[in-house]
């Protein structure tokens, strides 16, 4: 999977916040607000990843338990998903929706 090529990130205050442009900004109205760990998930899913890489990358950076990581990589895919943020491997990056 992958995070969808319409939205840009800018640092904002120490805060890291998800900027929709393009198609995307037809779907997505506002601002997406994101946590450090998050910030770092986003930045892993520029280039094609699994949701293992991205739990792995979780346990390297932070100090806690391969379940934790796995159930918050999980929330963070779920939360994307549902605003459309992602797309699987393979999928057409042109396609509209």
């Amino acid at each position: 999977m992958r995070v969808i090529d319409d939205l840009i990130v800018r640092e904002i205050a120490g805060e890291y916040i998800l900027v929709p442009t393009g198609s995307a900004a037809l779907k997505i109205h506002g601002m997406i607000n994101l946590s450090e760990s998050g910030y770092l998930l986003w930045n892993k899913l520029q280039s094609d990843c699994t949701e293992e890489e991205l739990v792995d990358a979780i346990l390297e950076e932070y100090e806690i338990d391969r379940e934790t990581a796995n159930e918050d990589v999980k929330a963070f895919i779920s939360h994307m998903e549902q605003v459309g943020l992602l797309q699987e491997i393979g999928e057409d990056r042109n396609e509209q929706p």
